[in-house]
């Protein structure tokens, strides 16, 4: 799991320079950044979700089979 993290954070060190280097704007940049940061928390929570009724769903197959 610290190796996602790391991973994560240099990806958004990296994309937070590109975009200071194409738009020259700091404030833009972070912005974008942000936007970006909250969009992922959204799949991420989605996909989450998604597993964890596909878990209970299959936990409910299991014991209706016993």
């Amino acid at each position: 799991m610290q190796k996602y993290i790391l991973i994560e954070i240099i990806m958004i060190v990296l994309a937070t320079g590109g975009l200071i280097l194409l738009t020259d704007d700091y404030v833009m940049s972070l912005g974008i950044v942000i936007l970006l940061v909250v969009i992922e928390h959204v799949i991420v929570s989605k996909l989450e979700q998604r597993q964890a009724e596909r878990e209970e769903k299959e936990e409910e197959e299991h014991a209706a089979t016993d």
